[in-house]
């Protein structure tokens, strides 16, 4: 797939961001993990004297290896001095094997990729068609 990461990753970033709007105050970097295509989302906010830290794991793969799940219970270090609430949660693609999720770690599903058999898939919109165009009357 080489090239396709990127464009995988924007449109995981896009749903994440659907979740987290940036309109309630969530700001989101990514980065990368080294195995794969996997990344880790950090979305952080204030809100009501608070800071509010979500690390989400976006994995593309069937069965779900728990390497990095230390990593997404690690709390970010505040650099303001104000304590976090932190908390995380994994993001994998439709029909993906919920079952090797660990229990007690909360699962979002992807809407852009699903898994059709043992391969993933890009799920696009649905395209409307019409036999003829519609003249103005």
């Amino acid at each position: 797939m080489g090239f396709s990461a990127d464009i995988m990753h924007d449109f995981v970033a896009k749903e994440i961001r659907n979740i987290y709007s940036s309109y309630d105050g969530w700001n989101c970097t990514m980065k990368e993990t080294g195995d794969g295509y996997d990344a880790i989302a950090v979305l952080e906010r204030h809100n009501g004297g608070h800071r509010e830290c979500v690390k989400i794991l976006v994995s593309f793969a069937r069965d779900f290896a728990p390497d990095h799940l230390d990593e997404l219970r690690v709390p970010v270090k505040s650099y303001d001095g104000t304590l976090a609430r932190h908390s995380f949660a994994v993001l994998l693609p439709a029909n993906a094997n919920m079952a090797s999720v660990p229990a007690g770690v909360p699962v979002l599903t992807m809407r852009s990729f699903a898994f059709e058999g043992k391969e993933l898939i890009w799920v696009k919109k649905p395209v409307r068609k019409e036999d003829a165009a519609k003249s103005a009357a």
